[in-house]
């Protein structure tokens, strides 16, 4: 759970801190960029964990979906169940890293339970519509892998959008995944204007993708048979 994240942190800030020398990540300071960087990448690789493992749910448990009418939506909810705790663990290293780097988050932190609430809606959303898509497109988890590696450079994880180039920069605001590194950063950077439109397009973007995979999940489940 540590080295998970701790890894491409270390990488990331030694490629664009030391080697790109990108000047509006330099003019952060190298503690501020380990915050900013750290920022994004909490919320990013929960979504991320989320759509890999929810692709091999149904296939990897077909011998428990042969032997009992298993209720579909609890694989994914015990699947996203244990990321919060993952989560939570990182939560308390981002809180040593904000002691490290002498940051303290100001008075936008109360809204922590209601972030949790809108990732892990996506995160659970996700899963489940990828459980169900995954089982008749049994190549979607290698696309779903695709997808996200380069997700991550148009996310604004490793440097803020003013310094990528005009291109990615449309990639970066037509991405969803903004919204939600932006709804991160609002909470642990102090003196950050604050998102309104970042948090409402993450709170739609979660409720509507919980809807969506609430219903296909609810679907599949007539027809489990037929698919184990």
């Amino acid at each position: 759970m540590l080295l998970s994240p701790l890894v491409p942190l270390i990488t990331n800030v030694a490629v664009f801190y030391f080697i790109a020398n990108i000047p509006q990540i330099q003019s952060m300071g190298l503690a501020a960029y380990v915050v900013f960087m750290f920022s994004g990448l909490l919320p990013f690789r929960i979504i991320q964990k989320a759509a890999a493992e929810s692709c091999d749910l149904l296939v990897g448990n077909m011998d428990m979906l042969k032997t009992a009418v298993f209720p579909l939506p609890f694989l994914s909810l015990s699947a996203v169940g244990a990321l919060l705790l993952e989560f939570l663990v990182q939560c308390v290293f981002m809180a040593a890293i904000l002691v490290i780097a002498g940051t303290a988050p100001g008075w936008t932190i109360i809204l922590l339970p209601l972030a949790l609430v809108v990732l892990f809606a996506l995160a659970l959303g996700l899963s489940w519509a990828l459980s169900i898509l995954n089982y008749a497109l049994r190549d979607l988890q290698e696309i779903v892998s695709l997808l996200f590696s380069m997700l991550v450079y148009v996310t604004p994880i490793m440097y803020p959008p003013e310094a990528a180039p005009a291109v990615l920069r449309v990639l970066m605001y037509l991405n969803p995944l903004t919204s939600y590194v932006a709804m991160f950063r609002d909470m642990i950077l102090p003196n950050q204007q604050f998102h309104t439109q970042a948090w409402i397009i993450s709170c739609t973007t979660s409720a509507a993708l919980l809807a969506i995979g609430y219903l296909g999940v609810r679907k599949a489940q007539r027809f489990v048979g037929d698919m184990v």
